[in-house]
């Protein structure tokens, strides 16, 4: 692709996240206004025999099932169509930097929704050898010999499918019944093999670590690569706050003050992650030009020495 055909792919995802996240937004509104008035109505109708099952109620209650399904599911949507965004804007980033293509197939590796053609799959990293190998002797421990009487144990059977799913990996059986691992072409398995653990457990693309950030900001002005960190920092925060509320959740012991108020506050944090990934994602945009314009330096430097 070219840098203006990059930019053009950027800008346009820019302008559909920002679409996404307004419409995210509406349906949170609109759940939180019906929940309202569920609230409303329980009180009003607290004592009135037969009240709760007025048509009026039960259609209201039906609404706000609906408009909660519908917030959910458009908050996935965002976070996902969001990390595409970010997850492009980093590897035209790595690409300015290293002086590498970047080829139209790796824009559309974790594109939501929409599956690749065959022969662009190869852009989407493979699962590493020790988790393909392991899956592949769970699966084959798993598997009875043909005529023998094997007491098949579903727990035991889950572990091997629970490791290859999370690996976007997929477990087939071929014509003679073998058991093969294969990578899984949908884009929720492309997203675990591109970004591993960040999207597995914090539902977030891969952020470069700071010996990685260190090195791709080398050379770039300081009030471009000041933001950037700082965004990258927030996300990270954000992603970590998760972490801590879903502990705080799990737990079985009675909250102190001082637990709910750290649950609400990293609660709200966690509520603008997928904001601050927009945030992050445009200021990885915002510094790609400095970026190239370091990186054409130094290659004329380079050339001219």
């Amino acid at each position: 692709m070219t840098v203006h055909e990059i930019d053009e792919a950027l800008s346009a995802m820019a302008r559909c996240s920002t679409a996404l996240l307004r419409e995210c937004d509406a349906e949170q509104r609109r759940m939180e206004k019906l929940d309202e008035l569920s609230e409303l109505g329980i009180e009003q109708r607290a004592g009135q025999q037969g009240a709760r099952y007025e048509a009026d109620s039960v259609l209201l209650s039906v609404r706000l099932r609906l408009a909660n399904n519908n917030a959910e599911n458009h908050r996935a949507a965002a976070r996902e169509f969001v990390s595409w965004w970010v997850d492009v804007a980093t590897t035209a980033w790595k690409s300015a930097v290293l002086g590498t293509p970047l080829l139209y197939a790796r824009v559309g590796a974790a594109a939501p929704n929409i599956l690749m053609a065959e022969g662009d799959l190869a852009v989407v990293p493979t699962a590493d050898d020790h988790t393909r190998q392991l899956v592949e002797f769970g699966a084959f421990l798993d598997s009875p010999l043909p005529g023998s009487t094997y007491d098949h144990d579903e727990d035991h059977a889950a572990a091997p499918a629970d490791l290859a799913a999370s690996s976007g990996l997929l477990l087939r059986r071929d014509v003679t019944g073998e058991v093969r691992v294969v990578d899984d072409e949908f884009p929720e398995a492309r997203r675990r093999r591109l970004w591993g653990g960040f999207w597995v457990d914090h539902r977030i693309p891969a952020i470069p670590q700071p010996d990685e950030l260190d090195f791709l900001l080398a050379g770039t002005p300081t009030e471009f690569a000041k933001p950037l960190r700082a965004a990258a920092r927030e996300v990270i925060q954000a992603a970590m706050a998760g972490v801590r509320v879903s502990e705080l959740g799990d737990s079985d012991a009675p909250w102190t003050g001082a637990e709910s108020a750290e649950f609400d506050r990293l609660s709200e944090s966690l509520d603008r992650l997928t904001a601050l990934l927009a945030a992050y994602a445009q200021a990885i945009i915002n510094c790609l030009p400095a970026v190239r314009a370091a990186e054409n330096s130094q290659n004329d430097t380079h050339s001219t020495s």
